[in-house]
């Protein structure tokens, strides 16, 4: 059912050699609009949109007393930190992670790393093997491995690893069953990435957190987490937004910010995008296979698909 609005992004998608895979706009709550490539509507990996759903389970289990934004995120791991002597290190805390500030120097944990082929302990690389030469909250440096820790914090005190913990929690009351979110060697979900959902999970997602975390007259996650995941709590990031002139993009909870338009987004490599728009209470979803949208480089040029999406749809809708 597209209508002019996603057909006119798909014509200038395929001129440009774009391969999408989906698009969607919800307005007030019903898909209004959409076009997808398989009628069908399967699941492909959103990569890094998985961050996102980190960062709402951290605020249900935040609610759930399960931990504290600020304790030491070592303390939890002692048999992996028993011989750890950086300073910095033992002293991320669950916000640090949250906001992408845990003090690495480089990141981890990408899709081509050496630790995810080789090493069986993730936890206990990250301790050892990171390059913690920030101190905890000064610098911003996005990478796999803050989310990832998270999620296995959130494992620890939970007893069950954050795809289970979430199932019944905002997965199955939002409508998205059987839920396909890869592991690491030792069975802890990856978190980062490798969640596989479509066009209308994503969308439904995004609905949830315009809507300050309610769905189905029930609140899945607290209003006010809601609300500090999409406040910037940096603006330093090196990513913009595709503006005149560029504007740089914030980052809150797991999720970016777009100061210009006053929304949340959600963002994978290759082109996989989900944009909270409260203001016009709206959702822009996107997946696609974008080999130009690769990752945090500074330059948003250098993801022509996500300037298109904010051209034709995320300033349209």
């Amino acid at each position: 059912m597209a209508s002019k609005l996603v057909q006119d992004f798909i014509k200038h998608a395929e001129e440009q050699g774009f391969y999408i895979l989906g698009a969607q706009v919800r307005k007030d709550g019903e898909v209004t609009d959409e076009w997808t490539r398989f009628p069908a509507k399967p699941r492909f990996e959103t990569y890094s949109v998985a961050k996102t759903y980190v960062g709402a389970a951290a605020g249900i289990a935040l609610a759930e007393g399960l931990f504290d934004l600020d304790e030491p995120l070592a303390a939890s791991f002692p048999e992996e930190t028993y011989d750890v002597t950086n300073e910095y290190a033992l002293s991320i805390t669950p916000r640090h992670l949250l906001t992408m500030t845990s003090g690495l120097s480089e990141t981890m944990m990408w899709r081509d790393g050496w630790e995810r082929k080789n090493h069986p302990n993730w936890p206990r690389y990250f301790f050892t093997d990171g390059k913690f030469d920030n101190e905890p909250g000064s610098v911003f440096l996005y990478n796999n491995a803050n989310p990832y820790m998270l999620g296995c914090l959130i494992e620890k005190r939970a007893g069950q690893n954050i795809r289970e913990y979430l199932r019944y929690r905002l997965f199955e009351p939002l409508g998205i069953g059987n839920v396909e979110w890869g592991d690491c060697p030792l069975g802890h979900t990856i978190a980062a990435n490798a969640l596989s959902i479509n066009i209308d999970e994503m969308g439904l997602f995004g609905q949830l957190l315009v809507n300050g975390g309610e769905y189905g007259g029930k609140q899945l996650v607290p209003w006010n987490w809601v609300a500090d995941m999409l406040t910037a709590h940096t603006q330093e990031t090196g990513e913009f937004i595709p503006s005149d002139p560029p504007q740089p993009a914030g980052y809150g909870y797991q999720t970016w910010i777009d100061p210009v338009n006053n929304a949340g987004y959600m963002w994978g490599i290759f082109g996989q995008y989900c944009v909270m728009l409260p203001d016009k209470n709206a959702v822009v979803s996107v997946i696609s296979l974008d080999i130009n949208d690769g990752g945090s480089n500074g330059q948003y040029e250098t993801s022509p698909v996500r300037k298109l999406i904010w051209d034709d749809l995320v300033t349209q809708v």
